[in-house]
């Protein structure tokens, strides 16, 4: 019984190690299969409208890039927390091209900086891709750097005033009623000392 149970436990060993060499090829070959497809990311102005545009071409045997046609290609704008997709997915022309409008009320760094990407997902012909650029068509952010005002949610140097009287007064007077009551315990003792003498 033992025995059958070593030989049921190996067997079952060599098929998972043999399903996960599978899975890992399978996986390798789908990564490397699209590797030199590429998005060519660019920024342009027609009839006073800012585009962004993708540009798609995968190598054919020759090695000369040729364009995909078809591929939905996905824009964002990187924000602090995450993506912000600029309108739907823009399906490739037959130059392999998507163009999307750059929103005119989107904010960006002091400068109007914003790093625009475009992303395709599960394509059949060029797999995974993503490329990134940074443009400066965005609303430029001003910054206060003037004194900062006096807050709740400021740092010590800034809290309101009436706040800090406030808790100043509680600690001194907590502090006050201990001295006081340690006062009290000790002039009682030595009271008590006096009466025994």
């Amino acid at each position: 019984m033992a025995r059958n149970l070593i030989h049921i436990k190996c067997c079952m060993a060599i098929l998972g190690s043999f399903f996960m060499l599978n899975i890992h090829n399978a996986i390798a070959q789908d990564s490397t299969h699209n590797s030199s497809a590429k998005i060519a990311l660019d920024f342009v102005t027609q009839d006073s409208i800012n585009q962004v545009k993708a540009t798609v071409t995968n190598p054919d045997a020759n090695g000369k890039d040729t364009a995909v046609k078809g591929a939905d290609v996905h824009f964002f704008i990187k924000k602090s927390f995450g993506l912000l997709p600029i309108g739907d997915a823009v399906s490739t022309d037959d130059n392999g091209e998507a163009l999307a409008e750059f929103p005119m009320d989107i904010p960006g760094d002091q400068s109007g900086n914003v790093t625009v990407i475009a992303k395709i997902e599960d394509n059949e012909q060029v797999g995974n891709l993503e490329t990134s650029k940074v443009t400066n068509w965005a609303v430029p952010t001003k910054t206060d750097h003037g004194d900062p005002k006096r807050a709740l949610w400021a740092s010590a140097d800034n809290a309101p005033i009436p706040l800090v009287v406030t808790v100043t007064s509680i600690v001194a007077l907590v502090w006050g009623t201990i001295f006081y009551i340690l006062f009290q315990l000790a002039a009682i003792k030595k009271a008590g000392k006096l009466e025994n003498a």
